[in-house]
C-alpha cells in the first residue's frame, strides 16, 4: 500500500511539474540556461566591418585618432553600434576633452582573431593614421585561421539534439523531460567549453597569437604609434572567484607586459556585478551587453587619462577622486 502511494505521489508530482513547465511559470534560477562559444562565424576578408555609414579616414586637423581592433565584442554584437565600446569612448572622450576632438574608429569584425586582425591592420597603419591603437583581446583570439581546423577543434562543443526514437520524442511532448535535457546538455557543454578556451593557450594556435601581437606591437612601435590591450572577459558565468579562466587571462596579460605594452583586464571592473546583467542574453549569448560596453568605456578613459595616453582631459582619475562618504 505504502509504495503505491510513494508510485502514486510520484506521479502527481511529475505531472505537476509538467504542467508548471508548460506554464512557463518556474522561477528564473531553475530556468534552463544555456551557453555559446563567443565568436560570430569566421570571415576571410581582411577589412573590418562597419555597421554605419561613416567618413573615411582622412588627413587629420586636430583631432586625436584612436583605432580599436577586435572581434564581435568589440564590433558589438547583440547592441545597436551607437552601444558599442568605441562608439561611446568617442563621446565619453569629447565630452571631457580640453579642446582636442576624439575620433574613434572601430576597425572590428565578427570572427576575426587576432592573425586576421593583424593582417587587416598591416598595410594600413600608414593610411588610418592612429595616434593610438588599442587590441581588443578576447579569449578566443588564438583560434586557428584555417576553417576546417577550427571546426574539427569545436568538435565537442556542438550542442547534442536527443537521439532518435524514445528521447527524441519525449523532448518533442515533454517541458520537464525537455528542462532535464537541457540542463545536462549544458552542463556537458560548460565542461567542453571551459576545456576548449583552455586549449587554444597552448601549443601552435597560441604562438600564433603571440606572433601577431609581437607583429602589431613592431608595426605600431615603428610609427611611434602607442598601443596597449584590453582584455575581456568571457560573460558566461559569474566573474567571481569560480570563474574558470583567471589563468588565462594573465597569460594574455604576460604577452603584452613582455613588450611592455600596457594592459588592461576589465574583469576586475566587472566583478562587482551579477554577471547576468552583464550578457546579452544572460549565460546563453556570452557577448557584452550596452550595460557592459559602457562600463569597459568608462574603464578605459579612466586607463587613458590615467597613462596619460591621450591629451590632458577635464577629468578626474578614479584613484585622484575624493570618495564623499569620507569627507568632513
Amino acid at each position: 500500500m505504502g509504495l503505491t502511494l510513494s508510485a502514486a505521489s510520484l506521479a502527481v508530482t511529475l505531472v505537476l511539474v509538467e504542467l508548471v513547465l508548460r506554464w512557463g511559470i518556474l522561477p528564473d534560477s531553475f530556468q534552463p540556461q544555456t551557453t555559446e562559444l563567443v565568436t560570430a562565424g569566421q570571415s576571410r576578408l581582411f577589412r573590418p566591418d562597419f555597421r554605419k555609414p561613416r567618413r573615411e579616414p582622412g588627413p587629420k586637423e586636430d583631432q586625436f585618432r584612436i583605432v580599436v581592433v577586435g572581434d564581435s565584442f568589440a564590433w558589438g554584437d547583440g547592441v545597436h553600434a551607437e552601444d558599442a565600446f568605441p562608439d561611446r569612448l568617442e563621446i565619453r572622450l569629447n565630452a571631457v576633452s580640453r579642446g582636442d576632438r576624439f575620433e574613434v574608429v572601430n576597425w572590428s569584425r565578427p570572427g576575426w582573431n587576432t592573425v586576421r586582425q593583424y593582417r587587416s591592420l598591416k598595410d594600413r597603419l600608414d593610411w588610418l593614421d592612429p595616434d593610438l591603437l588599442i587590441l581588443s583581446v578576447v579569449l578566443n583570439d588564438a583560434e586557428p585561421t584555417e576553417p576546417e581546423e577550427l571546426e574539427e577543434l569545436r568538435t565537442g562543443i556542438v550542442t547534442r539534439e536527443p537521439g532518435p526514437g524514445l528521447s527524441a520524442s519525449l523532448y518533442g511532448h515533454s517541458r520537464l523531460y525537455q528542462w532535464a535535457w537541457d540542463r545536462l546538455e549544458n552542463t556537458r557543454r560548460r565542461r567542453e567549453l571551459t576545456a576548449y578556451y583552455h586549449s587554444l593557450f597552448h601549443g601552435e594556435h597560441w604562438q600564433a597569437f603571440g606572433r601577431a601581437v609581437r607583429s602589431l606591437h613592431k608595426a605600431t612601435r615603428s610609427r611611434s604609434i602607442p598601443m596597449i590591450l584590453v582584455v575581456f572577459p568571457i560573460f558566461d558565468c559569474q566573474l567571481d572567484d569560480s570563474y574558470p579562466y583567471l589563468e588565462l587571462h594573465a597569460k594574455a596579460g604576460e604577452v603584452g607586459e613582455s613588450l611592455d605594452v600596457p594592459v588592461l583586464d576589465l574583469t576586475e571592473e566587472y566583478q562587482a556585478v551579477d554577471a547576468r546583467r552583464l550578457a546579452v542574453i544572460p549565460f546563453t549569448n556570452a557577448h557584452p551587453n550596452e550595460l557592459a560596453h559602457r562600463m569597459a568605456a568608462d574603464a578605459i578613459v579612466d586607463y587613458l587619462a590615467r597613462a596619460r595616453l591621450v591629451p590632458p582631459l577635464d577629468y578626474v582619475p578614479r584613484h585622484r577622486r575624493r570618495d564623499p562618504r569620507l569627507e568632513p
